[in-house]
């Protein structure tokens, strides 16, 4: 570091220019701002894509049409100047016609030369039948002979005498249309020439066509400038019509996307509010799109918060049933060995087995309680699964591991209503309480589970054909124990109706009622099913 800051020192010291250091950030941005980088943003501009597009047809139909119309006017106008010449042309040998009767070269040559004189006349020539020239407006030009090579000689005789025009335009001088009007060898001129031709010579003039080629030159740029005109005019005009109805709307939709792009998903396109066109279809689509993508996130949100909330209750409440199961069964098995080892001291086998066969009863209630409560757990897991994915899952293994048969059926009124994953959880829960309650009290042989719809609401009944028992005769502490307590708490969380009905000796019917909104969500929930696989330990 000292070699450089001192080598960087030095070259200051000296006059010279110090190290080049590494660009700046945003100095390569500042070095890009030249004519190329415009160009190409430019090109990459859909306004002025478009403009051009559409600009540069309509240039070049009205360039083709200002260049066609010149092109129809040069050429009525050099067909009239011709027709006009040639008639001039006739007028001029009629008048000079006189003059050469009489044979005056003086008077012929002064009618020449005022002939001449005129602003679109160049010269005026009377040539004989050799090419040589007798009279002319420009006397220096006397006796001159014209010959094939000369201009506008070649373009006049290419054709027969009888088709040769009276006028030609000749190519190597712009602008000048030469007239050659024969001059007839009459009856009268017989005197003075053989009567053997039928011409005696011809009067030559050239009458410039510059004005009017500058006159139609200056009507050229008139319809170029107006066609220039009109196609900016066009350009600047589509440019900001597609600046207005589509560029800008579209930069409206840019940052909207960028938000939601990054995850915003409650950013929204705006939308016309009335004349709604092909952008507010996209954009409502995509609103449309955004809310249904929106409401989907959520309601997964809430079966996920749905399911980890049920699998804690689920296992806080396993863990309670375990301990309390598991002390009371501890409780009893310590009971329980005592009494045998006291029989078997005293050689009471037979006691001492009828006990053993108790504990051997207990152990295997308690297993079923067990596999039950994982079997809850699991159902947990499935919440936002669909009502009749569960009922059927939970029956299937419930029947399994009790082997008793579950009978499900869906009533076709309500195979179209889905209920919402905090719904669907409770009612499972109270169908478990519900089983579980069958299997420990009701000594059933068979249990019914139905879901149907009536009069705006949904109704789960579970019956089995039980041994019953009179609720009015069940204090407050047993009905705790049979959960029936937490069955009604469940079914008042989602704001639904619970009831038991039952008898001794006529099963129990467990009925929960629950009204559906208007707008309940439809879908599946399956038709009917029945299980009754015995249990195989």
């Amino acid at each position: 570091m000292r070699v450089l800051l001192s080598d960087r020192g030095r070259r200051m010291e000296n006059g010279g220019t110090p190290p080049s250091s590494p660009p700046l950030l945003g100095e390569g941005k500042r070095e890009g701002r030249g004519p190329s980088s415009v160009v190409r943003r430019l090109s990459r501009s859909l306004r002025v894509r478009v403009a051009l597009w559409v600009a540069l047809p309509v240039f070049v139909a009205l360039l083709s049409l200002s260049l066609l119309h010149y092109w129809r006017e040069r050429h009525l106008a050099e067909d009239q100047a011709r027709l006009t010449v040639t008639q001039l042309g006739q007028v001029m040998t009629g008048s000079l016609r006189h003059t050469m009767l009489l044979n005056d070269r003086e008077m012929l040559a002064e009618m020449l030369r005022d002939i001449g004189a005129m602003e679109t006349i160049e010269r005026v020539q009377v040539l004989d039948l050799r090419g040589e020239v007798k009279v002319s407006s420009a006397p220096a030009e006397v006796g001159q002979v014209w010959r094939m090579e000369n201009p506008g000689c070649n373009e006049c005789h290419r054709f027969p005498p009888d088709q040769r025009p009276f006028t030609v335009l000749l190519s190597n001088e712009s602008g000048v249309l030469r007239i050659a009007a024969p001059i007839a060898n009459g009856p009268e001129c017989v005197t003075c020439h053989a009567p053997g031709t039928a011409h005696l010579g011809i009067l030559l003039a050239d009458m410039t066509m510059v004005a009017m080629q500058q006159h139609l030159l200056q009507d050229l740029q008139v319809d170029l400038a107006i066609s220039v005109a009109i196609t900016l005019a066009v350009t600047l005009g589509v440019y900001l019509l597609v600046h207005r109805l589509v560029v800008r709307r579209v930069e409206a939709f840019r940052r909207p996307l960028a938000e939601y792009g990054a995850g915003n998903l409650a950013a929204r396109l705006p939308t016309g509010a009335q004349d709604a066109d092909e952008l507010d279809a996209l954009a409502t689509a995509f609103n449309r799109m955004a809310d249904e993508l929106e409401r989907h996130m959520r309601e997964e949100r809430e079966r996920s918060a749905l399911r980890q909330r049920a699998i804690i209750e689920e296992r806080e409440r396993i863990a309670r049933e375990l301990h309390d199961g598991l002390a009371q069964l501890l409780g009893y098995v310590n009971t329980k060995a005592m009494a045998v080892r006291l029989m078997l001291k005293k050689r009471q086998m037979k006691a001492a087995e009828e006990h053993l066969l108790q504990l051997e009863e207990a152990a295997r209630e308690l297993f079923v309680d067990v596999r039950e409560a994982i079997l809850g757990l699991k159902a947990s897991g499935q919440a936002g699964a669909g009502l009749s994915a569960m009922l059927n899952e939970y029956a299937a293994q419930f029947s399994r591991l009790s082997s008793l048969p579950v009978q499900i059926e869906i009533a076709p009124e309500a195979a179209s209503v889905q209920l919402a994953a905090e719904a669907e959880l409770q009612l499972l829960r109270i169908v478990q309480e519900a089983l579980t309650n069958v299997r420990k009290h009701a000594a059933a042989t068979s249990v019914h589970i139905r879901v149907q719809r009536c009069n705006g609401t949904l109704e789960l009944l579970v019956s089995d054909n039980g041994r019953g028992f009179d609720p009015a005769q069940v204090c407050a502490d047993h009905l705790a124990h049979f959960g029936l307590n937490t069955m009604r708490e469940r079914a008042e969380a989602i704001g639904a109706e619970f009831y038991v009905e039952s008898q001794p000796g006529g099963g129990t019917r467990v009925v929960v009622r629950l009204p559906l909104p208007s707008g309940e969500r439809i879908g599946t929930l399956g038709t009917q099913g029945e299980y009754g696989v015995p249990m195989r330990s």
